[in-house]
């Protein structure tokens, strides 16, 4: 086991004195604001962490009283150096450990205190765990700092159309179909949800296609990732991928409960189906490839064997220009519609286009991003260097359905409001990114 100093200069952590440190409120903060205050922090010897609703300053002692002075304290840490922390993620049914109590929510991880015990488990190719990069924006709300009227434009009519044209009944209609199904990978039934997916990618006249797979522990249940391609106009050689997975779990109810996986992931699949139908009527200059994976349960397995065995190997990465995977979007457990967008610092470039689609076609989303990704079907993508995005609730830890057999339907709070602005949002999005001929209508400048 390697000691906590050896482990500390191997992950390039600082090795600076404790410092006084505490979380304090930003409300509605602006983002040239904070940025102006992050950079005193800086200036005073101190460093910051951006988490969410909160910053985490610390600073030297002579420096403290004036840099905090006026601020509402949530929480006052002490004296903390950046490896007295580490970030731990939630909800991922791999983790390792028990939570520890956290200081403050980053995106799908908590800050904590990490004793050194556990630095072991916080090695940097261990998703589960992350190391603590002091100076950095761990997760942000858009409209609290101010940033969606920063990206607001006048709305495209191209775009409008294809936004106007989601069905979020219709999602609701497919996610509520798909968790009739037992889509447990270790169950003959998912083969049924498989052919059902095939069978509506064929009726929106897609290309169909699956790809298969092997996974350790699965008893006569092949394992099979749904694919229905729609061939670009003009640029058939760079695609769009947009993506999900179909396959459920139940851990409450015993072996032979049915896992019915409608928030987790009937949801994110049902917006798969619901992009396609859109998509199909507003034929786009890019491929779109509609994926729906298996084995994502187990380890990501269908989308990293999809990944690595068949894009990888026949030179298809590089013609990627975005995959953009959902997985739970549909609970939202009061009215304020929060959407977290999850990718790596190094892709942060993809933030964008998401933030003008929120501003202009679906203001009822309340944005906030994580660059700190891990546990869903964005992983094999993003470490490849694909951009990638994964969309899921912000509220998808406190859903009562998740991983249980209640997991239905009607558990699914806010669903047509929270699912339909996602889908209004990616509608824009993927407008963009898969790129369409402006109507003559527009062009000619008439209405």
């Amino acid at each position: 086991m390697f000691s906590s100093l050896a482990l500390g200069l191997q992950m390039g952590l600082t090795t600076v004195l404790p410092m006084p440190a505490a979380t304090i409120a930003l409300g509605d903060l602006p983002q040239d604001e904070l940025a102006a205050y992050t950079r005193v922090i800086e200036d005073r010897g101190g460093w910051w962490l951006e988490l969410d609703d909160r910053l985490l300053v610390a600073a030297p002692v002579t420096a403290w009283p004036e840099l905090v002075e006026g601020e509402r304290i949530i929480d006052d840490l002490g004296g903390i150096r950046p490896d007295d922390l580490a970030l731990q993620a939630r909800g991922c049914p791999l983790h390792p450990s028990a939570p520890l109590p956290a200081i403050a929510r980053a995106g799908r991880h908590a800050l904590v205190r990490a004793p050194a015990t556990l630095l072991p488990y916080r090695l940097p190719e261990r998703s589960e765990w992350r190391p603590v990069v002091p100076n950095r924006s761990l997760a942000q709300d858009w409209r609290a700092r101010g940033l969606l009227d920063r990206a607001k434009r006048a709305a495209n009519p191209d775009v409008q159309q294809r936004v106007d044209a989601v069905g979020r009944d219709r999602w609701f209609g497919v996610l509520s179909h798909l968790a009739t199904y037992d889509r447990s990978s270790r169950r003959s039934d998912i083969a049924n949800a498989r052919d059902w997916l095939l069978g509506k990618f064929a009726s929106l006249g897609l290309q169909t296609s699956t790809y298969s797979f092997p996974m350790t522990g699965t008893v006569a249940v092949p394992q099979v990732n749904v694919i229905g391609t729609l061939a670009g106009t003009n640029l058939p050689d760079e695609w769009i991928i947009v993506g999900a997975h179909y396959d459920s779990i139940q851990t409450n109810g015993g072996s032979t409960a049915a896992a019915p996986g409608a928030e987790d992931n009937a949801s994110g699949c049902a917006a798969v189906v619901e992009m396609a139908e859109v998509f199909t009527r507003f034929p786009p200059q890019r491929t779109m490839i509609f994926t729906c994976f298996s084995g994502e349960e187990q380890g990501l397995i269908g989308s990293t064997r999809w990944v690595e065995d068949a894009l990888r190997p026949n030179g298809h990465l590089p013609k990627i220009q975005l995959a953009l995977i959902m997985d739970m979007i549909g609970y939202s457990q009061d009215g304020q519609l929060d959407v977290l967008l999850e990718t790596s610092s190094t892709l942060s470039t993809v933030f964008p286009p998401f933030q003008s689609a929120v501003a202009d076609y679906a203001g009822e989303l309340v944005p906030h991003t994580s660059t700190n990704p891990f546990g869903s079907d964005h992983m094999p993508f993003i470490n490849r260097g694909v951009p990638s995005l994964l969309v899921i609730e912000y509220d998808y830890d406190l859903y009562p359905g998740y991983h249980r057999t209640n997991d239905l339907p009607g558990t699914i709070s806010n669903a047509l409001d929270m699912g339909g602005g996602v889908l209004k949002m990616n509608a824009a999005v993927l407008a963009e990114a898969a790129g369409f001929e402006a109507s003559a209508l527009f062009r000619d400048g008439f209405e």
